[in-house]
């Protein structure tokens, strides 16, 4: 009986490569997870990235030593910089993403890059303390959304949907996106044909329904060139099969980008 039950998990959905370390727990049904761990583990990447590079200084300026002062200063001055200025603009983002005001529109604008860029490292950092990539990937995905600047766009709107997500709820986004003129929707089976349906429709700005896994992908590949709200959906019958979302937040996503007809 257990076997024919591993069985049917094998044929009753296509599962990606990405979904391999999947075991059928509950805790991956439904994840719930605030803006606050990723801010806090991806601090403690950036301090012990500036704590490695202050280390690199102290290793190499006697070295530098031996061609004069200046280089000294040079070497000094560049690190110093940049280590303040990493700090300035994570702090702006940390301000952004638990106050929603969006502190010099610049920075932020392009401060998704950051994130992205200490993600990797803040997954390392979370595992260690028992925290699945799945969770942080939510939380990530949270603050990525606070830092989406909610503006009306002229243009086209993408919203994005999984296959894997149910008929009914399906039926439900169609008559939702009906209400605004600009929307195109469409169901992207992978990450590959998202990207096609990004660059044939050349939208201003995405909102995209998957599992965590996909919309962390589909991030770091599109913002910020690209707006992009990513919303989680929930997976009572595991991953890639009858998932759902909440429609209410999908709504309120497309009223960020455009007014409805």
């Amino acid at each position: 009986m257990e076997s024919e039950n591993k069985n049917t998990k094998k044929t009753d959905r296509v599962l990606g490569d990405e979904w391999l370390d999947w075991r059928g727990s509950a805790d991956e049904q439904h994840i719930v997870e605030g803006k606050k761990t990723f801010l806090l583990l991806s601090f403690v990447v950036l301090a012990f990235i500036i704590l490695l590079a202050f280390l690199f200084l102290y290793l190499v300026i006697p070295r530098f030593e031996q061609y004069g002062r200046t280089g000294v200063v040079i070497i000094t001055v560049l690190v110093s910089a940049t280590t303040i200025f990493l700090l300035v603009w994570y702090i702006f983002l940390l301000v952004a993403a638990l106050s929603k005001k969006n502190y010099l529109f610049v920075c932020l604008e392009k401060g998704t890059n950051l994130l992205t860029l200490l993600f990797p490292f803040t997954v390392k950092l979370a595992e260690s303390f028992g925290i699945s990539r799945d969770r942080l990937s939510h939380s990530f995905i949270k603050v990525s959304n606070t830092l989406v600047h909610p503006s009306i766009n002229e243009g086209t709107v993408l919203a994005l949907l999984p296959r894997c997500l149910n008929r009914d709820i399906k039926r439900e986004i169609k008559l939702i996106c009906e209400k605004y003129p600009n929307v195109v929707l469409q169901t992207a089976p992978g990450g590959n044909v998202a990207r096609k349906i990004i660059r044939e429709t050349r939208p201003v700005a995405i909102v995209a329904v998957a599992c965590e896994r996909d919309l962390v992908s589909g991030i770091q590949d599109v913002a910020p060139k690209i707006p992009v709200l990513g919303i989680c959906n929930s997976r009572p019958a595991g991953p890639c099969k009858d998932t759902v979302v909440d429609l209410e937040e999908f709504r309120n996503a497309l009223d960020m980008f455009c007014p409805r007809s």
